[in-house]
């Protein structure tokens, strides 16, 4: 039998995929008793991992399965009502997680719904990945502005090494010398000076750890900076540009974001990152290779093993007996430092602005065009901006509609 050729081929498609859907809900309706409230229901919340993103319960059932479904209520952003095994059901998303409803007499179990919409979201799942595939091509997305986090977690790591490097400056305090005793007055005993030493030991050695920390804490930080930077900056995107620039190495990324050809200041304290990141970071990051040959000896024949990179093993954090000692770190301060300023003031100012607010950034063209939009009219704008979409951001965090 041929197809009319005035079939709609989004509804045959539609009416399959309800097909298929239906094969997973078997017993389930969309019908629901005129009048139920559902606050009268029983309610109970399965466990977070088992619907991690319960907007597809949502989509599944209301846009794909036709059932009815109010939205905002009292700490409630949606619900959807129909039944199973003729008795009724609803899903909710509340304030403290996603809910699903039965009558207070059901005999229906948890298990079994829980089971079969489960097995329905893995089929939404399926449905949906190509045409996510296709919205972050496009630029249609949305990246969770973590700067606060990730900024956190290099300043823990920066105040504890901090600490650590002044705690080998300050030894610790010795018991006073006996009165008359000249001798004891005038040298240590040798237990008290390996004390002293393997204190100071102890606490170079934890600075060092804790730098290691903070170098990768702190390009973690740079990079998730950088990518934020590329929205509130509001420039335009060409067809997989978003996914092009989030595949750039964090020094390309810098480039998009801060062009320095013609600022020689920028350029140096940029030059000066690129060297933690070769000499410090990348060796303690990938596995103690160094890009110049430093971690690799060859054998001289009568003489020993000696350094691929010559001379050059004296720039390796190998060279030193603590690998990272209070200088470099004091050293890797100032440049992270100069980095940061590079950001955020001057003309990356009120872009920077958007990042300290907390903003979650869109990629889509009209969300872009409100960043450049405000940047360009100037602080005020900015503030407006940003209160507003605080405002938005909490009533919808809270269900406060």
């Amino acid at each position: 039998m041929t197809k009319s050729v005035n079939s709609d081929p989004n509804a045959e498609a539609l009416h399959k995929l309800r097909k298929r859907l239906g094969k997973k809900l078997a017993g389930f309706s969309s019908d629901f008793p005129a009048g139920l409230d559902s606050w009268d229901m029983e309610s109970f919340r399965p466990p977070a991992r088992l619907f991690p993103v319960p907007e597809l319960v949502l989509f599944a059932f209301r846009n794909i399965m036709g059932w009815r479904w109010s939205g905002h209520g009292e700490k409630v952003r949606w619900t959807v009502y129909g039944s199973v095994l003729g008795e009724p059901v609803a899903f909710e998303l509340r304030k403290f997680g996603f809910t699903i409803l039965l009558a207070k007499d059901h005999e229906v179990s948890h298990d079994r719904i829980v089971g079969q919409v489960g097995a329905a979201m893995r089929q939404i799942e399926d449905l949906l990945a190509p045409f996510a595939a296709e919205q972050a091509n496009s630029g249609n997305v949305l990246i969770v502005n973590r700067f606060g986090e990730f900024e956190s977690r290099y300043r823990y790591f920066r105040s504890k090494a901090k600490k650590a490097f002044a705690r080998a400056d300050k030894p610790p305090k010795l018991p006073k010398a006996s009165k008359g005793n000249k001798e004891s007055a005038s040298r240590l005993p040798v237990g008290m000076l390996a004390a002293v030493l393997n204190h100071a030991h102890a606490a170079q050695s934890e600075g060092y750890y804790l730098t290691t920390a903070m170098i990768e804490a702190y390009f973690s930080a740079l990079e998730h900076r950088l990518i934020l930077l590329r929205a509130f900056n509001g420039q335009p995107l060409e067809a997989g540009g978003l996914l092009a620039f989030l595949a750039k190495s964090w020094d390309d990324k810098l480039k998009v974001v801060l062009p320095f050809e013609d600022n020689h200041p920028a350029g140096v304290i940029l030059g000066k990152l690129r060297r933690i990141k070769e000499r410090l970071r990348n060796p303690f990051s990938h596995g103690g290779v160094e890009n110049d040959g430093g971690s690799l000896f060859f054998h001289l024949p009568g003489v020993g093993a000696i350094p691929a990179n010559f001379s050059g093993f004296a720039d390796s954090p190998r060279f030193s007996f603590i690998p990272i000692e209070v200088e470099s770190f004091d050293k890797c301060c100032v440049v992270f430092d100069a980095v940061h300023d590079l950001l955020s003031t001057g003309s990356l100012e009120l872009t920077h602005r958007f990042v300290d607010a907390g903003v979650d950034p869109s990629f889509d063209p009209d969300t872009l065009s409100e960043y450049a939009a405000a940047r360009a009219k100037g602080d005020q704008a900015v503030e407006e901006w940003i209160e507003r979409w605080g405002r938005d951001w909490t009533t919808h965090a809270n269900m406060d509609y």
